[in-house]
């Protein structure tokens, strides 16, 4: 494809992970609206930056600005549609757009979503903006004559099943006048795989780095991560007794703690996993036992759905099985061998009175 005649700069060249085939190095060009996009990298990296990015390429090659709006829609009216409940100008914060229930991200080319904001009601907020999204036509194409719509959705790895579902059908119905961008901690679900390219996106958590760093004070109490909060806990029944009954509820007070600040299932799974491979306390019999229980669960993927009131079971089940495994273990008592001469007379002895009790009844 040409690059863009508004830019200068060379086309930005990014490692493009393409389902199928080999790793390769592919360059990005700025007309990059008919294609399905994943960002895909860990908490904090930089994803939602990287797509911004490339939304400003898009603006430019269509030669019109590029501002971020806010606005508040309204999802929860009794016939299921998302209305919109307000705006803010351009360059106003999210938390700005408090009039509707969820808070959706516009600009002229595109129109964005956090999957993470929806309470795990993400079916009945997509569904309607889906349906609709395929009708009308996109009269901002700039130069090009054509374009396609960009629907840009964060933190897909929080998708439900249904979702996915609705997503395959709308670039089914859509396919060559719809794109779909996505941030993601994991790979796109397989049954919507074939559409995207997957960008990978590393680095470190620098959202908590900055976030450290702006509330550092000596009054403060030191901030931790969710993988500090796991090891913690690990390292604390490390040298604890075996469990008993009575720890089934601070168990449950935990895993009601992690629900309460909104950590998911399928991010708790992968930060426990990291864990566990980097943890270097730990026995390898310790690793081998927890990596197992973690590979027993279900739904440790993105793009799939586990009913509400299952949450809690598999939660409870999972870290009663951890504290299982990171226990102080009792030492086996292994009892010398009697002599053989010693245990012939006892068993003689018992013997003898087995049988004078019964002769005796």
């Amino acid at each position: 494809m040409p690059r863009s005649v508004v830019s200068e700069q060379p086309t930005p060249f990014y490692m493009i992970h393409i389902s199928g085939l080999k790793r390769k190095v592919l360059p990005i060009p700025a007309e990059m609206d008919n294609l399905s996009l994943c960002w895909r990298g860990m908490a904090g990296v930089g994803k939602k930056t990287k797509l911004h990015e490339a939304l400003r390429k898009v603006a430019a090659s269509r030669q019109i600005p590029f501002s971020l709006q806010y606005r508040g829609l309204d999802a929860g009216s009794a016939t299921g549609d998302v209305v919109e409940a307000g705006a803010t100008d351009g360059g106003a914060g999210p938390e700005d757009a408090a009039a509707g229930q969820i808070t959706m991200e516009t600009s002229l080319v595109h129109m964005g979503l956090d999957i993470a904001r929806m309470s795990m009601q993400d079916k009945h907020i997509l569904r309607p903006i889906l349906t609709k999204l395929g009708q009308g036509s996109q009269v901002l194409t700039g130069q090009q004559g054509r374009c396609s719509r960009i629907l840009v959705l964060y933190h897909a790895h929080l998708l439900s099943s249904e979702s996915v579902l609705l997503l395959q059908a709308c670039l089914e119905q859509n396919e060559g006048d719809l794109s779909i961008w996505l941030t993601s901690e994991m790979p796109v679900p397989q049954r919507i795989r074939d559409w995207f390219i997957e960008i990978p996106v590393g680095g470190h958590d620098r959202n908590f780095a900055t976030y450290v760093s702006a509330s550092a004070s000596a009054a403060a109490p030191t901030l931790v991560n969710w993988p500090d909060i796991f090891r913690a806990l690990f390292d604390k029944w490390r040298s604890s007794p075996p469990p008993k009954l009575q720890e089934v509820k601070e168990v449950k007070a935990f895993v009601y703690e992690m629900l309460m600040r909104n950590l998911r299932w399928v991010e708790a799974i992968h930060f426990i996993l990291d864990v566990l491979l980097t943890h270097t306390e730990i026995t390898e019999q310790q690793r081998k036992e927890a990596i197992n229980a973690l590979a027993s669960c279900e739904a440790t993927g993105g793009g799939y759905t586990i009913p509400s009131y299952r949450i809690p079971i598999l939660w409870e089940s999972l870290f009663l099985q951890l504290r299982s495994i990171f226990c102080l273990k009792e030492p086996v008592i292994v009892d010398a061998p009697a002599r053989a001469g010693r245990v012939s007379i006892k068993r003689k002895k018992g013997l003898g009175d087995a049988t004078t009790s019964v002769g005796a009844v």
